[in-house]
């Protein structure tokens, strides 16, 4: 059985969430048995199915539940049932003992501060060293990974893949179609309001793209700390007719609004020490065929081919973010071909059916087989 060790999982949304849980669906497709322990889920109101294999959530301060969520994995581990260990970062190892069965770790980048105290560098190198796999989520990750791992250890990149996206029902089609009337194009970002994500840049472009794109909409998707200041930027600019505020939506919505979009588009960038990883979003609207406009600072380059499967661009020049978008909006033979690859790369590549044996493949590298928990002797 593989211990599944997460602090995000769903019916809670964003990327993390969404690669765990289809990491456990891809697993348990492939004819093997999970067992999940996750943190509480954080929405409210999130509706969750009892699902058909063993899933178990701590919640409580945050100290609490790590200690109980590690006192059941240690259990688990001592009954001798585990086989293999997949956690969603360095966080969810970080009090396990060393052990003598695969230890399987993701990097996403954000969790790696540039300049970290010697005792932050410590934790995470120390948790790192008991992984006997680190996969990086791009190839910006696997460079940061460079100051956490022993020189034996190379990171392994993987490009976070996605599962088969749903369409949505005909009612939220009907409903959303009813709610923008007969604005066209329509900008779309679905993500956590933060600003590393640059939505406050796409509200910048806004004005000198409204002249030749009247009916243009841009749709914000999602909750987050920066929803008020990026509120009183539209205000300030008064541009209250052209962006939408959605909130946090449901996957119903959630594939509505993709279906609807004309081009996705999160133009990321850093703050401080926060910097995109990946970026699954850009993905998950490349299965509906819709091509992404990207920052170049962090791994998003990674998910979005420039000038292949969307555009590339400085996403702390506000210049380059205009332009990237007049340039998206003012040639339509430019946004089908693009969309044609993003679509092509979602369904291909990117799918977990493609990646799942690799995944499989370091979850069963050659370990001692006799015990989970590495023994205090010796």
């Amino acid at each position: 059985m593989i211990l599944i060790l997460t602090q995000c999982f769903p019916p809670d949304m964003g990327g993390i969430e969404n690669l765990m849980g289809g990491l456990v669906s891809a697993l348990r497709a492939e004819g093997r048995k999970v067992h999940v322990l996750a943190d509480r889920a954080r929405g409210k109101g999130q509706i969750e199915t009892v699902p058909d294999y063993p899933l178990e959530r701590f919640g409580g301060p945050r100290p609490l539940r790590r200690w109980l969520k590690m006192r059941r994995a240690k259990a688990l581990l001592g009954s001798g049932t585990i086989t293999a260990v997949f956690a969603d970062s360095y966080k969810s190892i970080e009090y396990l003992p060393p052990l003598h069965i695969p230890v399987v770790v993701l990097a996403h980048g954000m969790e790696f501060p540039q300049n970290p105290s010697a005792r932050k560098h410590k934790r995470i190198a120390a948790s790192f060293a008991k992984a006997s796999t680190v996969i990086a989520s791009s190839n910006f990750t696997a460079r940061l990974l460079g100051n956490y791992l022993s020189p034996a250890n190379h990171p392994v990149v993987i490009n976070p893949p996605i599962g088969p996206q749903p369409a949505a029902s005909g009612a939220m089609r009907t409903r959303l179609a009813d709610w923008l009337g007969g604005h066209t194009p329509v900008l779309l970002t679905l993500s956590r309001l933060e600003p590393r994500k640059g939505i406050d840049q796409v509200i910048r472009a806004l004005p000198d793209l409204l002249p030749r794109h009247p009916g243009l909409v841009y749709l914000v998707a999602g909750g987050g700390d920066d929803a008020d200041r990026l509120k009183q930027l539209v205000s300030a600019l008064d541009l209250a007719d052209h962006v939408r505020f959605m909130g946090r939506v449901d996957d119903d919505m959630k594939a509505a609004l993709f279906e609807r979009a004309t081009v996705f588009a999160m133009p990321v960038r850093r703050e401080g020490s926060s910097v995109e990883g990946f970026g699954i979003s850009y993905c998950e609207a490349a299965w509906y065929g819709v091509p992404s406009l990207a920052g170049s600072d962090g791994g998003a380059v990674d998910a979005v081919h420039d000038g292949v499967t969307g555009l590339v661009c400085d996403g702390a020049n506000p210049h380059s973010v205009s332009q990237a978008l007049a340039n998206f909006l003012g040639d339509d033979e430019l946004r089908q071909r693009l969309g044609v690859a993003a679509r092509q790369r979602a369904h291909g590549e990117l799918q977990f059916s493609r990646s799942i044996k690799t995944y499989i493949g370091f979850l069963e590298v050659s370990c001692d087989p006799q015990s989970g928990l590495e023994s205090d002797q010796g």
